[in-house]
């Protein structure tokens, strides 16, 4: 009695898309029906940084990560690096099937082509996965919904990177005195849904949530929580913009100028020092080297913001871009989640520079 030989699969990750929360489910499914030759996922960078997200789930199931960085905003440079691969394992590569794991329906035309192409076509997503993906393929499977796509994602780093560029992220302030961050590389910006108060109503605002929520078009990977981020249609008077909304954690990502388009009364502050304003660079250089020496010690930013206030008598309003410029300037780290601080000393070139 012959042997059927087992089913060789390529199993594609489309890691913006999918929560990393799921790698064991998706393996699991993938063992039921063959054999995965090949294990990869794309995404941008700060999808595999070392300690959160898939980063964990490469080493626990041997995948193959491959980061992309977008050159221009709003690209699909992953997806299009999954589809060129995909298109390499369906005609040079001995596997039988090859399995798509998204959400998106933009992969419903490769689904078709393997197909055509004499393999078979398997695709994974969650439960609101578009009908034209899922029929595309030889056979989908339904991922099961991870209640609190939040908790999660809580693994990734706390040094959020930027989804645009994979730039780093640095704490930044609205003139209105909302946190940010923003990217030094691209000029992006994310910020909590709060930060929008002034410019619409808090019904509005529970509607771009609702919305963020039906994941129609599907945008970045949040810079807080790592969840699937949706872009939406955002007007403000008659300038339109499109935002990419976390509904998970109500965080969301601006492009360069598209937070003062929605808010042209607000803005952010300079994260560097404000010309014309002297005595703000002379606090950050005496600041600096009070904290390198060690004759300034603190904990927190909390802390730190009350030894400006009272100390090196700094007003209130230039406190915030002063410990943006200290953090701009790799003076001290912030703790995102707990505000602790660490101080960075300069290595020796640097010190005799």
């Amino acid at each position: 009695m012959s042997m059927i030989p087992e089913q060789r699969l390529a199993v594609l990750i489309d890691a913006d898309n999918i929560s990393a929360a799921l790698a064991g489910e998706i393996f699991k499914k993938a063992y039921a029906i063959g054999t995965p030759i090949a294990r990869r996922a794309y995404g941008m960078v700060n999808c595999f940084t070392s300690d959160g997200g898939w980063a964990k789930a490469q080493r626990k199931y041997g995948i193959v990560s491959h980061p992309q960085v977008s050159n221009v905003s709003k690209k699909n440079v992953a997806d299009i690096a999954l589809v060129i691969d995909a298109m390499e394992f369906l005609y040079r590569s001995p596997c039988e099937g090859i399995c798509i794991v998204s959400c998106d329906s933009d992969f419903s035309a490769l689904a078709s082509k393997i197909r055509e192409g004499g393999k078979a076509a398997y695709g994974m997503g969650g439960t609101k996965t578009p009908a034209s993906f899922r029929n595309a393929c030889t056979k989908f499977f339904e991922l099961p919904q991870i209640r609190n796509e939040a908790q999660a994602s809580r693994s990734m780093p706390p040094s959020p990177t930027c989804p645009r560029c994979g730039g780093g992220l640095a704490i930044a302030w609205t003139k209105s005195n909302h946190k940010c961050f923003t990217c030094v590389s691209c000029g992006g910006m994310s910020a909590k849904l709060d930060a929008l108060k002034k410019a619409f109503s808090k019904e509005s605002m529970n509607e771009m949530i609702s919305a963020a929520k039906m994941h129609e078009q599907i945008g970045c990977a949040c810079p807080s929580c790592g969840a699937s981020m949706s872009i939406l249609k955002v007007a403000y008077g008659k300038k339109h913009v499109e935002i990419d909304v976390c509904a998970a954690c109500r965080t969301i990502w601006y492009d360069k100028g598209e937070f003062e388009v929605l808010m042209p009364q607000d803005g952010l502050l300079n994260a560097t020092v404000s010309a014309g304003k002297a005595y703000r660079r002379e606090t950050v250089i005496a600041v600096a080297a009070d904290l390198r020496s060690g004759h300034l010690k603190v904990l927190d930013v909390k802390s730190l913001n009350a030894i400006l206030r009272t100390s090196y008598h700094v007003p209130t309003p230039d406190i915030a871009p002063i410990i943006s410029t200290l953090q701009c300037q790799q003076t001290i780290k912030a703790d995102s989640k707990t505000g602790r601080i660490k101080v960075i000393q300069l290595n020796k070139e640097d010190s005799q520079q």
